[in-house]
């Protein structure tokens, strides 16, 4: 159903991908060291042929993913999808909910490392055998799937990384500087008020952006879609991310990038044209320092950050290259991967 027609896209997503998500998502969680409580979904549709694990963005969680969920369902695939800590319906880390904060990203890679452990475990029960794993990540969660990939033995068959953070968007300030302010703001948060993680300067609590105002959606009726299920969960609104969370992420990113050449599967990296939350030229360095020949970089101009909620000009193409990319069809497109 084309998103350009709001009402008839609002009635396909109330009275078809709703239903879908109401029937078969199961909240599940896991429990990790410090006593963080994870939440994750599992979507297991009868006689399932693969499983597809997503991996969300920072303020995402599962909620963000009905109708890719839904579009997976009729391919055939299973779905887990994880709420990383400190976000969604997972245990925040800060008395603030709405801070945006980690302690260390490696915690994100070893949370995601223990969620796949037990989504295939369970899926394996439910179904009686192991099914094909592949992954959707976007954002912040294609950097915690790279990371996992090259740092954890894994059975994942291919992934498409969408919008990934392999680097910020810091403006006119130089990485290096950007790194340099955070790290010693963190440091001076972490002496003068412990308890309280700072927020990185001008921002704050959990604010709903104006569609007028966004820098992540062409799409009206995806983008309303998506704050009112914020509304609707208040205790899944994430504020702006603190000064510790910069830090760490910068040096994650940059991370993830130089680990790319450990990475042994097909990735197919979707980059957003009119991106201007993440870095285009990190995703180029680290589709060009791959392992896999297959792995590609597929760019789609004009697009902003969030594909998966844009409008269809953008999303559809690449929602039918993820479904023919997990079905073994790289064909490589006209443009080549560090162009």
């Amino acid at each position: 159903m084309h998103d350009d027609n709001k009402d008839a896209w609002q009635a396909f997503y109330n009275d078809t991908v709703l239903p879908y998500w109401h029937q078969y998502a199961e909240r599940r969680y896991l429990q990790r060291p410090q006593q963080i409580k994870l939440c994750y979904y599992l979507i297991q549709p009868p006689q399932a042929k693969a499983i597809v694990l997503i991996s969300p963005g920072r303020i995402e969680g599962a909620i963000k993913y009905p109708e890719l969920v839904w579009e997976l369902g009729q391919q055939g695939y299973a779905v887990a999808i994880i709420d990383h800590r400190g976000q969604g319906f997972s245990d925040r880390l800060t008395d603030n909910p709405h801070n945006g904060h980690v302690h260390h990203f490696d915690d994100f890679v070893d949370d995601f490392a223990s969620f796949v452990r037990a989504a295939e475990q369970q899926m394996l029960d439910h179904y009686g055998s192991r099914l094909p794993t592949y992954l959707v990540a976007h954002s912040m969660g294609g950097a915690i799937a790279a990371l996992y990939f090259s740092r954890y033995p894994h059975d994942i068959k291919a992934a498409v990384l969408s919008s990934p953070m392999f680097g910020i968007n810091t403006g006119k300030l130089p990485h290096w500087l950007a790194v340099a302010v955070s790290r010693t703001g963190a440091a001076l948060n972490s002496l003068l008020s412990p308890q309280k993680p700072w927020y990185i300067w001008g921002t704050g609590d959990y604010v709903e952006v104006p569609f007028s105002d966004n820098n992540l959606s062409h799409s009206v009726a995806r983008y309303q879609t998506f704050r009112e299920h914020y509304r609707e969960h208040p205790e899944v609104q994430l504020g702006g991310p603190t000064l510790r969370w910069v830090a760490e992420a910068l040096s994650a990113a940059r991370q993830a990038v130089t680990e790319a050449g450990a990475i042994q599967i097909p990735v197919l990296v979707v980059q957003a044209g009119g991106d201007t939350v993440v870095d285009a030229k990190a995703q180029q360095d680290f589709v060009a320092a791959l392992a896999h020949p297959e792995s590609q970089l597929q760019v789609v101009p004009e697009a902003m950050h969030e594909i998966f909620i844009e409008s269809d000009r953008y999303r559809k193409p690449v929602v039918e290259r993820l479904i023919r990319w997990f079905a073994g069809d790289r064909a490589p497109q006209k443009a080549g991967p560090c162009e």
